[in-house]
């Protein structure tokens, strides 16, 4: 089974190489960040989700549960993505969240020169399932999006 963590970093990596997403977060690739486990420090994903700047996205390993490919037996990751829209202003078309997901699904990395849903993240995992994004709400009420992922492993590392 691979660490996770290199699978979220790669992520993360290959998100900042979207020059468009990029764009989208104010040109600051640094507001595309992972999330790490560290307790005591980071301990609380909640808190970390009410903290991410606006514009922003974090990816978050959430889990990995056993699963089938191919008659295989397989390890399959979960990572979900949050995320936080740039500030809209009267007369801006009502695109943000729209745009985040269709560069995260359909933006081409620079390093990689194909779409990131076709894109190997991590050697020993395939290409992302089709991912979902859904509406959340934090503590205080205010929405966020999210996009979990699922990363199949090839084989057993």
């Amino acid at each position: 089974m691979i660490n996770p963590a290199e699978l979220v970093d790669n992520l993360v990596a290959l998100l900042r190489a979207i020059p468009e997403l990029v764009s989208e977060m104010g040109g600051d690739e640094q507001r595309i960040l992972a999330y790490h486990d560290q307790y005591p420090k980071r301990a609380s994903l909640a808190a970390a989700i009410h903290d991410m700047p606006a514009p922003g996205i974090m990816a978050a390993w959430q889990g990995t549960q056993p699963g089938s490919f191919g008659g295989v037996d397989v390890w399959k990751h979960q990572v979900t993505l949050y995320l936080r829209a740039r500030e809209t202003f009267d007369g801006d078309p009502p695109t943000a969240y729209y745009r985040l997901f269709r560069l995260i699904t359909k933006g081409v990395p620079s390093s990689l020169g194909v779409p990131l849903i076709n894109a190997t993240v991590h050697p020993s995992c395939y290409p992302m399932d089709v991912p979902l994004i859904q509406r959340q709400t934090d503590a205080e009420g205010l929405d966020y999006f999210e996009v979990p992922m699922t990363f199949t492993e090839a084989g057993d590392d």
